[in-house]
């Protein structure tokens, strides 16, 4: 199932999945304004995919004392 993703590029939002079945699902709802401004893939009218989402959540290391 896809899912939700930020472009690592331009901050933009797209999806990240495995078959790339359910993007409309995942984008349709969301302004067009709002979505990654990278170039599309050839032949699609989505963004073109982004990296996982589970990566975004990440916090960033601290040092260790």
């Amino acid at each position: 199932m896809c899912r939700r993703s930020q472009c690592a590029n331009c901050s933009g939002v797209t999806w990240f999945g495995r078959c790339g079945l359910h993007i409309a699902q995942v984008l349709d709802p969301v302004p067009k304004e709002e979505w990654c401004t990278c170039p599309k893939p050839e032949g699609s009218s989505y963004p073109p995919i982004g990296p996982p989402p589970e990566t975004l959540a990440m916090p960033a290391p601290t040092a260790s004392s």
